[in-house]
């Protein structure tokens, strides 16, 4: 079984899903990884620059990298990327990453790399999976697509408090227009953009704790086995 969590920026995809997956005891996917591990790959590894990402060719990425050597795990509630015999999961979170990983996700021939990924990770497992497309592009036969929100006043704030621990400050206003920006960027970007995928159940996470909203997909995942 798949189930997938689409949703806008600081909805609470990631912690819902890893939550889920826990409960469920399915593999929990997390598809920024893969971006991210490709980036750190391209970019420290090969020594792309920046600049070339967007616009590296599917025969740039196949020369640049051997996709049957990236290696997705997640055990024991944990997720990790290997590249050949070496885990370079610590190197996948910092401000660098970040920013290729960034430019690499506009690229069409990335996307439809990590898309191959994912179908291959996701063939051995019962899975949970976040992001912005997973629904709509990535797994739109999913037997539950999941699309999580929130208004821009709760999105903000918890975008807030996470750049906070990073030790990142942003006023109200510049969290609350950061988030707005990224959602207009998402829902209107050429590539996969951002929408309620076909048959997806919506859950506004505004007022409830990831406890409540963990808790209304697993009913929901219980009415699907049993019909």
């Amino acid at each position: 079984m798949i189930v997938t969590i689409d949703g806008p920026v600081a909805s609470g995809k990631s912690s819902v899903a890893r939550a889920l997956a826990r409960q469920l005891g399915f593999y929990y996917l997390n598809s920024g990884m893969l971006f991210r591990a490709l980036a750190y790959i391209l970019v420290q590894k090969q020594h792309v620059p920046l600049a070339q990402l967007a616009g590296l060719s599917a025969h740039d990425l196949t020369r640049y990298l051997d996709i049957q050597q990236v290696h997705y795990d997640y055990v024991e509630g944990q997720e990790s990327v290997r590249y050949g015999t070496s885990d370079i999961t610590a190197y996948l979170k910092n401000a660098d990453i970040d920013q290729a990983s960034s430019l690499l996700s506009a690229n069409p021939a990335v996307r439809e790399m990590v898309m191959v990924l994912e179908h291959q990770i996701a063939s051995g497992h019962q899975i949970v999976i976040d992001g912005r497309d997973t629904g709509s592009v990535v797994f739109p036969y999913a037997e539950l697509k999941i699309y999580l929100t929130a208004s821009l006043h709760v999105r903000a704030y918890w975008w807030q408090q996470f750049m906070a621990k990073k030790g990142l400050i942003f006023s109200d206003e510049a969290a609350r227009q950061e988030v707005a920006n990224r959602d207009e960027r998402d829902t209107k970007r050429s590539i996969a953009p951002l929408i309620i995928p076909v048959g997806a159940i919506v859950i506004d996470s505004s007022n409830k704790s990831i406890a409540d909203v963990v808790g209304e997909i697993v009913i929901l995942v219980q009415r699907y086995r049993h019909g």
